[in-house]
């Protein structure tokens, strides 16, 4: 497969990168192709899982494509175990996937990858590892967030990018450049992860732009916050596994209610919205809300509450 698709990324007023094809949130039709990218590095947790229930959101809704894909290239952190979390948690909130694969499996394509780069002058080997050597071209001053709005270009994000490795001496590929790699091969056009990520964006921007390749739309969501301490919620800062809710016994339809409200919103916020099972919030997650750049405090007490809800209508329904 080719890492250099015909279709350019065009640049709009001031420089903002945006693909052909996007309008924004008030008219997003797709289908997009998205994916949930966990490392198996912790246990999966509720920031992965509202990741993937938004990613698995936009490609169901669009009639598009969701891809499961296990970056498991930091070999001294890996955790066997955690890949089987992951496929757990999947099945706990059943969000189905059209492809599934894990970047151990690809090492082969990035190295053909880097190689091309090299051959064409876009990347070069010192002391045993590859950088980048393509310069991202002046009129790209930043891109065009459907969360976070316009992020600009910054003199880090170009240092950076002057610093790029693709390959490791050790020949294990950076994660920017796997990463980039995989959404160009699999036709990711959609990238909705966390604020986190905004940091590393520029970077992965100029990879496209060395591989000749379309940039997709990026949506970098707010991250998720203990209500009571404020402090981030995430594997590095001791976050439950999503595991520890499922053995609980919390219903797996009110924790995606749960997840859905930790960065989206819906355009009528009212009783009408206060549940939104996955079927409605098909119909509305595109088009009927809109996604928030801004931090979300975790509120188990409506968790709980979500949950006595589907469990008492579940009980309805069986009489």
């Amino acid at each position: 497969m080719s890492f250099l698709p015909c279709a350019p990324a065009t640049a709009g007023p001031s420089g903002a990168l945006r693909t052909p094809g996007f309008a924004g949130p008030a008219s997003a039709r797709g289908p997009f192709v998205t994916r949930i990218a966990p490392s198996p590095t912790g246990y999966m947790h509720l920031g992965t899982a509202r990741t993937a229930y938004f990613n698995w959101l936009a490609a169901r809704a669009s009639s598009g494509t969701f891809i499961l894909r296990i970056d498991d290239t930091d070999v001294a952190r890996n955790q066997a175990d955690c890949i089987d979390v992951i496929y757990q948690g999947m099945d706990y909130l059943k969000l189905d996937h059209d492809l599934s694969f894990k970047q151990s499996d690809r090492l082969a394509r990035y190295h053909q990858v880097a190689q091309q780069l090299q051959d064409q002058g876009r990347a070069v080997q010192r002391d045993g590892a590859v950088f980048l050597q393509c310069a991202l071209p002046d009129h790209i001053q930043g891109y065009d967030d459907w969360a976070a709005g316009r992020v600009p270009l910054t003199a880090l994000d170009r240092d950076c990018i002057d610093k790029l490795v693709l390959l490791r001496s050790d020949g294990m590929p950076t994660y920017h450049f796997a990463n980039v790699v995989d959404d160009i091969d699999h036709g990711v056009n959609l990238v909705l992860r966390g604020a986190d990520h905004i940091s590393n964006t520029m970077r992965q921007v100029a990879l496209y732009h060395a591989m000749g390749a379309p940039v997709p739309q990026y949506a970098h969501v707010g991250l998720l916050h203990a209500l009571d301490t404020g402090k981030k919620m995430s594997k590095s800062t001791g976050a439950p596994s999503l595991l520890d809710y499922r053995d609980q016994g919390i219903d797996a339809d009110a924790m995606c209610n749960f997840l859905l409200r930790l960065g989206w919103g819906p355009t009528v916020d009212d009783r009408s919205t206060a549940m939104l099972p996955r079927d409605r919030a098909l119909q509305l997650f595109l088009d009927g809300g809109r996604l928030r750049a801004a931090a979300s405090k975790v509120d188990f007490q409506m968790l709980s509450k979500l949950d006595r809800k589907y469990k008492a209508q579940t009980a309805k329904a069986l009489g």
